[in-house]
């Protein structure tokens, strides 16, 4: 076992200390899937498995790439967004890692694995959401109508049979991504399939899962559309059937490339560092390791959301007064770095959470993804209108035998409302719609039944 190769892999890891910290605090916070250890698992195994080749000589050109990418990966993490920060260090780590590896051994599965292994579900599901379920929509509708059903999409929305269906997030089939990558990553590592022909088979597995999500969202959307009341086990049933199948298909896919494919064997690769690398090297490291505490000691600039032109607080709701309430210690924290303002209000049955937000920003959470993070259950999402036929989408959140009733609506300046924190992203950002944008979520406790 090479220990120099391993040890020099530990230091590329302990130098992106911010982005393990964040990873960390993403999986244990409730705010993402951790789907990602699973990924950390098979890395692992990986490393173990590689450790008796590693070479103690790195590739020049490899061991130039990861430590190009530390350090950006070190300044992204100091001065901007964490995920961005996140996703190059996952980068320079596999960099790294294929730096050591023999000559033809494949690197990039393992690449993959990297970036999967990063908490993203939620991100991905915030930026990529809203497209990708509007494709679904897009889709299914054209596969119910040539089933005999009158469907036709409204936004992220359906409209079957005369019936409003919301295309919620899991429908978005951003789970069946991650899920078919990551079968896709570990078949290909362990069969040894290399880089070239794994990079042609990417594009395969997208049109799997895209075909998948689209049946699998047909299926659900006609039993809503055909039923009075759809049981959660079936829509359960269904999901992990098709997300079986789909994995399966990949697997396929990516196996049979593999066997015939030609077996690689070592080769010549890129010149091997000399021993000079070693200094250098570490004080980058060090350097990177050290940036982002020298960036906190400094400080960073943050918008001043007092700046910004605010809506004048609501006062009353549906008919009844108003009072604001006071922002908890972790809602002020979050408050002081968001671009707009945050307010707590009661009209003494419900509470009202209100955000007047100045700009498209990634903290404009749905509120279903913080009960979720809160431990709660989230259960019968679906739009409903109001007496004033303002959509809104509603839910309820349930934990330890309580209940309670989630509505929310993003209104924009310009009259323009949402239902869903990915759409009104893209319309902000896309200059669809414009601000600044109220943001109402309206919590009110149900009475358990007998």
């Amino acid at each position: 076992m090479n220990s120099a190769a391993l040890f020099w892999l530990a230091a590329f890891a302990c130098a992106l200390w911010p982005t393990g910290l964040w990873a960390a605090a993403r999986m244990v916070d409730g705010s993402d899937d951790p789907l990602g250890l699973a990924a950390i698992a098979v890395l692992l195994v990986a490393v173990v498995r590689l450790a008796p080749s590693l070479q103690r000589e790195p590739s020049r050109r490899w061991l130039a790439v990861a430590a190009f990418l530390a350090v950006a990966s070190a300044t992204v993490a100091a001065t901007g967004p964490a995920l961005l920060g996140a996703l190059i260090a996952a980068l320079a780590l596999a960099a790294a890692l294929r730096a050591f590896m023999a000559p033809g051994t494949p690197a990039l599965p393992l690449a993959g694995l990297a970036v999967l292994a990063l908490p993203v579900v939620s991100s991905m599901q915030f930026y990529a959401g809203f497209p990708l379920r509007v494709v679904t929509a897009e889709a299914s509708a054209w596969l119910l109508g040539a089933a005999g059903f009158s469907a036709s999409r409204e936004g992220s929305a359906m409209t079957v049979d005369g019936r409003l269906v919301v295309v919620d997030a899991p429908c978005s089939g951003v789970q069946m991504v991650w899920m078919a990558y990551f079968c896709a990553c570990t078949v290909a590592w362990w069969a040894r399939l290399p880089d070239r022909v794994f990079a042609r088979r990417v594009a395969g597995v997208g049109v799997i899962v895209l075909a998948g999500n689209v049946v699998r969202n047909a299926m659900l959307v006609g039993l809503e559309a055909r039923a009075a009341v759809v049981p959660g086990w079936l829509h359960e049933a269904i999901g992990a059937a098709v997300l079986a199948a789909v994995c399966v298909a990949v697997s396929i896919l990516v196996g049979r490339a593999a066997l015939a494919a030609p077996a690689t064997g070592a080769r010549t690769g890129p010149k091997r560092a000399g021993s000079a690398w070693r200094r250098p090297l570490a004080a980058l490291l060090a350097t990177c390791a050290a940036l982002p505490l020298l960036a906190a000691g400094h400080g960073i600039d943050r918008p001043d959301a007092s700046s910004a032109v605010m809506t004048e607080l609501p006062r009353e709701l549906d008919g009844r007064p108003l009072r604001p309430l006071a922002l908890g210690t972790v809602e002020a924290r979050f408050a002081a770095h968001f671009p707009g303002r945050i307010a707590r209000l009661t009209d003494e049955r419900s509470v009202v959470v209100w955000r007047d937000v100045t700009a498209p920003t990634r903290m404009l959470h749905p509120a279903a993804d913080c009960y979720r993070g809160l431990g709660y259950r989230i259960a019968e999402a679906r739009l409903e209108r109001d007496a004033e036929g303002r959509l809104w989408r509603t839910f309820v959140a349930r934990r330890d035998g309580r209940r309670i009733r989630v509505a929310e609506p993003i209104v924009g300046r310009d009259a323009t409302a949402f239902t869903d924190a990915s759409a009104w992203f893209w319309a902000a950002q896309l200059g669809r719609s414009h601000g600044p944008w109220q943001a109402i979520t309206v919590a009110t406790p149900l009475e358990n039944p007998a």
